[in-house]
């Protein structure tokens, strides 16, 4: 059985687990059109990667190596495993975004279509709050309010711990 002081130490990470989550979550929306811009530039680098590759012009033997095994290290070979190095970094990067991004659709989807395009006009299209809330004819704490009872139901959807 807790006593009362760890009872409200226990309740204070709740707390402040509970307003991280809230955080990040709130962080996702606004960040929506930003993590769709950035994968679509992953993938125009990760293109960009396999159509550039410099190859064998001239050969330089200075430039070749030999090692204790007599292992030739061909800037050819380097050049291919560098870049495939990165390609699948920046797979892995554009991973993570399409999954945040695939959070975000998955969250919209359990909401209203009102409360739907309250979250798109505050944080896709960044508009203020004072806007929004003449837009739904309710009153700017009003329209607070209602955003935060929107993300406390979506956030853990969004965030998963």
């Amino acid at each position: 059985m807790l006593n009362s002081k760890d009872r409200i130490g226990l309740y204070e990470r709740c707390l402040r687990s509970e307003t991280m989550n809230y955080k990040k979550a709130e962080w996702l929306l606004y960040n929506y059109k930003k993590l769709k811009a950035e994968v679509k530039n992953i993938e125009i680098e990760i293109e960009n990667i396999k159509n550039t590759y410099v190859g064998a012009s001239a050969i330089n033997t200075s430039q070749e190596t030999t090692g204790a095994t007599n292992k030739i290290t061909s800037t050819v070979e380097n050049e291919i495993l560098n870049k495939e190095q990165r390609i699948e970094y920046l797979k892995s990067i554009k991973k993570l975004k399409e999954n945040q991004i695939e959070k975000v659709d998955n969250s919209l989807e359990v909401l209203t279509e009102e409360d739907r395009k309250l979250i798109e006009l505050r944080y896709f299209e960044r508009v203020p709050n004072y806007k929004v809330a003449q837009r739904f004819n309710i009153t700017e704490e009003g329209c607070s309010m209602r955003k935060r009872r929107i993300i406390e139901n979506i956030k853990d959807i969004l965030i998963l711990d």
